[in-house]
């Protein structure tokens, strides 16, 4: 079951982020889906538009000018470990953004105290953002990959 505190902490990542929508799978099978309201694009537009006065740069955000909404999914930790991106350091990672994964594929390795436990991959899609770097200690339901989901 997915906790308040890890709810939380997917509503900061999906407001920090221009992803319109996120699918949150717990390790149970629990599925959230977090969508971005129009209300809150237009808040964060004003925020960053204010935030963006004070400085020297100013950039305008337009989310209107979107042409086409990609649907993504995040893929979190299935435990508590280091994140490994390969088996050892001579072989080469199991995925690298851009890469296409099916359903079902290994993507990564979680090591805790010797015990293995492969990452895999709930869906198919393309790799658009790998979210932790190779070696790093990475916390149960942290959000390790982002998926561009293909049409289905």
């Amino acid at each position: 079951m997915v906790s308040l505190e890890e709810l939380k902490k997917y509503i900061d990542f999906l407001s920090t982020t221009d992803i319109e929508e996120l699918e949150v799978v717990s390790p149970e099978g629990e599925k959230i889906m977090l969508k971005r309201s129009e209300v809150l694009s237009d808040v964060l537009s004003l925020k960053q538009k204010k935030d963006t006065q004070t400085q020297t740069k100013i950039e305008s955000v337009k989310p209107e000018q979107q042409v086409e909404e990609k649907k993504e999914f995040v893929i979190s930790s299935p435990m508590v470990g280091k994140f490994l991106l390969s088996t050892s350091k001579d072989h080469p990672p199991f995925i690298v953004v851009g890469a296409q994964v099916k359903q079902g594929q290994k993507i990564a390795i979680i090591e805790t105290m010797r015990i293995f436990r492969d990452v895999i991959s709930p869906k198919n899609g393309v790799v658009k953002k790998i979210l932790v770097e190779d070696g790093q200690f990475v916390e149960y339901s942290q959000p390790l990959v982002v998926l561009e989901l293909n049409e289905e």
